[in-house]
């Protein structure tokens, strides 16, 4: 059985539970937010978007438990955390992904576990082709994110250089990375998830634009976007008002060489990467 996996890459609060949610409403794929999720799931300390708070109360994952069963394993044997990446088991990986696929009924899976390292530990999994795609933001909004969870502005701003060149000096074995900015994704959509799609082998669904929020949906994890019913994108520019005159421009400028690399390698132009602040009186 061959598995295709879409593994969306980049920091928290990048925009990778908005990908996940336009990705998963193709009638191809399934999101199920991050695999290194589903220990805690199993434990209740994760919850599925349905609001089930276990497999058992969840009919598409009591659907994927009784297909893994068939293959001679349970939700609960698996150890797939951050904490064990270095020791992930491929083989059930394997069996995983294929009772995922079963159930769903699907032929891709998309994966927000974001790590760079555990992509490159899924990648060793025979059988899997992975289509990384990396998710950035301007990194004034990245830092607007980081500081409500109480992260200072030098180590956000050294985060998101060093992840975004780690990246963009990637070079898997596979499909190369789709590189693809939050901000072009809101404005738009069509075109780049018609890049992301096609590197996936699948053609672009109107609804994964016009109804992604009506469908159903099972992700584990992500942020409170995940259970949004609403269809309609919005840019979130909130970093206008998070942050002062003085973050705004001290991020921006010590984030701007990486943006516009990362745009870059987008394939978009990066000479104007950034754009202008706007302060009221």
């Amino acid at each position: 059985m061959s598995i295709r996996i879409i593994y969306l890459l980049g920091l928290g609060h990048s925009g990778t539970t908005l990908m996940g949610r336009l990705l998963n409403a193709h009638s191809k794929t399934i999101s199920t937010g991050g695999t290194k999720n589903i220990p805690l799931f199993v434990k209740g300390q994760k919850s599925c978007t349905c609001g089930a708070r276990s497999p058992e109360g969840c009919q598409f994952w009591s659907k994927t438990e009784m297909a893994l069963e068939r293959r001679g394993l349970s939700l609960a044997d698996l150890d797939f955390g951050y904490d064990n990446q270095d020791n992930l088991d491929l083989r059930q990986l394997r069996l995983y992904f294929e009772s995922v696929l079963e159930a769903a009924g699907a032929e891709v899976i998309v994966d927000t576990s974001r790590r760079r390292t555990y992509f490159a530990r899924l990648a060793q999994v025979p059988g899997v082709e992975i289509i990384p795609v990396h998710i950035f933001k301007d990194p004034r909004a990245q830092y607007a994110s980081n500081k409500r969870k109480g992260m200072g502005l030098l180590r956000s701003v050294w985060n998101y250089n060093v992840r975004g060149a780690r990246i963009r000096d990637m070079k898997p074995d596979g499909p190369p990375v789709v590189h693809v900015a939050y901000e072009e994704l809101c404005r738009n959509p069509r075109g780049e998830l018609q890049r992301i799609m096609a590197a996936a082998g699948l053609a672009f669904e109107e609804e994964q634009v016009s109804a992604f929020g009506e469908m159903e949906t099972h992700i584990i994890g992500g942020n409170r976007m995940r259970l949004d019913k609403s269809s309609v994108i919005r840019l979130d520019e909130n970093w206008r008002r998070r942050l002062s005159r003085f973050e705004q421009k001290a991020a921006g400028l010590l984030g701007s060489t990486c943006y516009r690399r990362n745009l870059e390698a987008s394939g978009k132009r990066g000479d104007t990467a950034l754009p202008p602040e706007k302060h009221g009186k």
